[in-house]
């Protein structure tokens, strides 16, 4: 007799939900939003070239011997990364005594085991950018941290197999109506406010108040966690993503009996 059954079994109940408005910019508003997604299109295109000509620098033909070795000199491909990056301040993340988990001055290295770290090679090049390019100035920085995110994601599904070994098709460059969102990584339901005419807003950092169809209200228990501004055929949209954490954690314990176990 054997009794098959399943012990401590562990329920993480978060809910995520995405609540979708329409929003009502005025003449101005609209004119930043605009120039923001063009922006952020650019800099996603440059990032992902940055990444593909890596790609293609480091790679082989498939009948050629060995693979994955690069075919360029290797003072080339490192020449434009630092070895090590800098953190000029403390850092935001505190360990459990409240002391800053990164400080300023500590050495991170780029390079691990001949690889780029290109994420955070990238998003602490955004510092450059907006030196060279001061029109990004204008952008808050989280948004433009999301767009070097979006080309992490994206260059982890066309280089990382999933769960079913499957990957996706080369990437491809962004033209004007194939890129139509940026997003606020961090938004509370703080940032949705009224105006001093009791309408509905959004409070868009560095944008300011945004009017929105507020027609129905985010959920008791959930909370905002992130707002994309989507452009669409009929105007401008933001999307909240919200989470619910009330419901409680569960752990099951089960005890093998003859009633609640199968017997083969």
């Amino acid at each position: 007799m054997i009794y098959y059954l399943i012990v401590d079994i562990k329920v993480d109940s978060a809910m995520l939900l995405k609540y979708k408005y329409k929003l009502k910019p005025h003449k101005r508003q609209g004119v930043i939003i605009a120039n923001w997604l063009e922006l952020a299109r650019r800099q996603y295109n440059y990032r992902l070239a940055e990444r593909l000509n890596w790609f293609e620098a480091t790679r082989t033909p498939v009948n050629a011997c060995p693979l994955n070795v690069s075919v360029v000199p290797i003072e080339r491909i490192y020449q434009n990364i630092p070895e090590f990056r800098v953190h000029f301040g403390d850092g935001r993340k505190k360990d459990s005594d409240g002391n800053p988990i990164t400080r300023k001055g500590d050495q991170h290295p780029n390079l691990v085991n001949g690889y780029v770290l290109w994420e955070t090679v990238q998003l602490a090049d955004l510092a450059q950018t907006k030196k060279l390019f001061r029109e990004y100035k204008s952008i808050h920085s989280q948004v433009l941290q999301d767009v070097i995110q979006r080309v992490q994601t994206t260059m982890d599904n066309f280089s990382k197999p999933d769960k079913k070994g499957k990957t996706s098709g080369r990437p491809k460059f962004k033209g004007r109506h194939y890129y139509n969102s940026f997003s606020y990584p961090q938004l509370s339901n703080a940032n949705i406010v009224k105006n001093a005419n009791g309408r509905f807003c959004v409070n868009l950092p560095k944008i300011g108040l945004v009017a929105l169809v507020y027609n129905r209200p985010i959920p008791t228990g959930f909370k905002v966690k992130t707002g994309t501004v989507i452009r669409e055929a009929d105007g401008w949209y933001i999307s909240f993503t919200i989470e619910d954490k009330t419901v409680p954690y569960e752990v099951v314990e089960i005890q093998p009996t003859e009633d609640n176990s199968c017997m083969y």
